[in-house]
């Protein structure tokens, strides 16, 4: 967050009250408060909601109330999570970001103080025709602490009010060049973008056709991913700026010194050491070539649970390599072993980066990890090598698949007996 953002989001961050409408197709609609998970979205508390039918206001609603199509729900928190993911709520201004005429992909979240002697003192978002002037739409206004449940655009603009706006290119030009005099602090929401929704089938259409196409030998892995992002960013899926960004330049920093250790490895001849130890240790199983793939499937995750996952594998990729070679097994089913073995670190909380975001926050040990993911590092260990060693793959998705179900189906029977018992 930036300095200037921060300014703003000290005071009104934790108080700033945004409306959003149920609409039909929510998954919320006809379910409690509970059972839709809104209560607590991450950052974003629901305080009130306000009946369309009736017109009244229903402050600390219950977690048995029922949700119906058409509420407005009144939400207060952290503008960064972002309310306009959650599928199914439509903000209050939804109607005048669209008639804004920008881009999904240029429109952001911007936090603006009110000048003091500026045209906007005084006067209601309606009467200023804020969209039209400033090219940007009001979503919420907070004022000195105070919650005010009234629609944006009739509220009459005061001194010192931070506005969360929804704003286009044009605004974030003048404002950054400094041409409008109506705010005295203009700070942009990072990562606030809104969600495009309808560009969801367009994204996975090309997702699945890029893995079919290259499952059909089509092309490789790489020509088939480059051709799906140049098609996303073509169809508006990712803009231009959002597909650079999601280059995470630091794994090419993690992964490229690692090559080199391996490297290093290969000419010294550990590598070809611990290759034929892992031959020798695949063998002494008696259960071909699974013993092998096992062992290696082991050592990197026993490698990456005190390094990063994508610094274990280059570093254990020139010896499994050669392991494969010795004892006559094909190199992408050892390339697929040290794919699902590297990113099950579940055993130590340095392993994975989320692994040391829940410890903290959990109130997790070490020994938690080593108690709770030790178990599923076996299970996974036996059920990734039988994957890769059974002739018929399907059936071990088919038989994963299955054991899904019958968990879905375990749980929504306990949910209705709990239900059923509340009623009695």
């Amino acid at each position: 967050m930036r300095k200037d953002q921060g300014v703003i989001a000290s005071s009104s961050e934790d108080d700033i009250l945004l409306g959003a409408r149920l609409t039909q197709w929510s998954p919320a609609a006809g379910r409690s408060i509970k059972r839709s998970g809104l209560r607590d979205t991450g950052g974003i508390y629901l305080v009130s909601v306000m009946r369309k039918a009736t017109g009244n206001v229903h402050t600390a609603v219950s977690p048995d109330f029922v949700l119906e199509v058409d509420d407005i729900l009144y939400f207060t928190g952290l503008i960064d999570s972002n309310l306009r993911k959650i599928p199914g709520l439509s903000l209050l201004e939804s109607d005048e970001v669209m008639k804004m005429g920008e881009k999904a992909q240029d429109r952001r979240l911007v936090e603006a103080v009110v000048s003091r002697n500026g045209p906007l003192v005084g006067k209601t978002v309606k009467e200023l025709k804020f969209r039209s002037t400033y090219g940007a739409a009001v979503i919420a206004v907070h004022r000195e602490g105070r919650r005010v449940h009234e629609l944006p655009g009739n509220i009459k603009l005061q001194a010192g009010d931070v506005l969360l706006l929804e704003a286009g290119k044009s605004f974030l030009v003048a404002n950054k060049n400094r041409y409008d005099t109506g705010f005295t602090l203009v700070a942009e929401v990072e990562n606030s973008s809104p969600p495009r929704f309808r560009m969801l089938i367009p994204a996975v259409i090309l997702t699945v056709g890029a893995y079919v196409c290259y499952m059909l030998k089509l092309s490789s892995l790489f020509g088939t991913a480059m051709t799906a992002a140049i098609l996303m960013v073509a169809c508006g899926v990712l803009s231009e700026a959002e597909a650079r960004s999601a280059i995470q330049w630091q794994i090419y920093l993690t992964i490229a010194p690692a090559f080199g250790v391996g490297q290093a490895l290969i000419n010294s001849g550990v590598a070809a050491a611990i290759a034929s130890f892992l031959v020798k240790v695949g063998t002494a199983m008696g259960i071909g070539s699974a013993g092998l793939l096992g062992a290696v499937y082991l050592a990197t995750v026993l490698m990456s649970q005190v390094v990063a996952n994508n610094a274990a594998a280059a570093l254990i990729f020139p010896i499994a390599m050669d392991a494969a070679a010795r004892g006559g097994i094909d190199p992408l089913l050892m390339a697929f072993s040290i794919m699902l073995a590297a990113s099950a670190a579940f055993m130590t909380p340095f392993g994975y980066q989320t692994n040391l975001m829940v410890m903290g926050h959990g109130g997790y040990s070490t020994g938690d990890f080593l108690i709770f993911g030790t178990p599923m590092q076996i299970v996974l260990l036996f059920v990734s090598t039988v994957a890769l060693v059974v002739p018929a793959w399907w059936l071990v998705w088919l038989i994963s698949f299955a054991v899904l179900v019958l968990v879905c189906v375990f749980r929504v029977l306990q949910d209705r007996k709990k239900i059923r018992s509340k009623s009695t």
